[in-house]
């Protein structure tokens, strides 16, 4: 649901530019030109609110160490889905395959780590995914950017708390260009 912290700029633009064309109204145009720009300047002030709100939060998110977790909580996946790879992660899901093949026994399940980007510069709440291995982690992608706000808003108190969060996560395709390597979790 749209809220006026939420309109795009282009929206709140259109706004100003209805509320200086009111003006020109005959009758009414100075009340429709007030309560436009009245409803404008709603949605920069709400919008302004939320940007400090968020800036506070990544702030104390740099703040963190991250890296060294003290514990790690599995969490559950109501619903999976796939994670958002692109061709260059196909190289590190590959190793995955070939490191489980060589080292993993039948049925061993796989975890991802979720990780949040605070820093990221498309996305403040990306959340980057790392399948587990034994001696370390290969990011593989993001999580999708519909998803990644819900995710990012239930990652942020284990974060803080220095928490590794887990999910159960499935390899599928071939590696083929016709069927290239995906990450599935939950």
């Amino acid at each position: 649901m749209l809220s006026p912290s939420t309109w795009p700029g282009w929206f709140r633009g259109v706004l100003v530019g209805v509320a200086f064309l009111a003006l020109f109204l005959p009758h009414i145009g100075w009340l429709l030109a007030l309560a436009i720009a009245a409803a404008a300047i709603v949605s920069f002030r709400a919008s302004a609110a939320l940007r400090h709100d968020d800036d506070a939060l990544r702030a104390e998110l740099l703040g963190v160490a991250v890296g060294n977790p003290s514990s790690t909580v599995e969490v559950e996946v109501e619903h999976p889905f796939e994670v958002y790879a692109t061709a260059y992660h196909q190289e590190s899901i590959g190793a995955v395959v070939d490191a489980r093949l060589a080292l993993a026994e039948q049925g061993e399940p796989l975890f991802a780590a979720l990780e949040l980007e605070p820093n990221n510069p498309f996305d403040a709440d990306a959340v980057r995914v790392e399948l587990l291995l034994f001696l370390g982690s290969h990011k593989v992608g993001y999580l999708p950017p519909g998803l990644s706000r819900e995710w990012a808003a239930q990652l942020r108190p284990h974060t803080l708390d220095a928490q590794q969060v887990v999910v159960a996560a499935t390899i599928l395709g071939s590696g083929s260009r016709a069927d290239p390597w995906r990450v599935r979790l939950g």
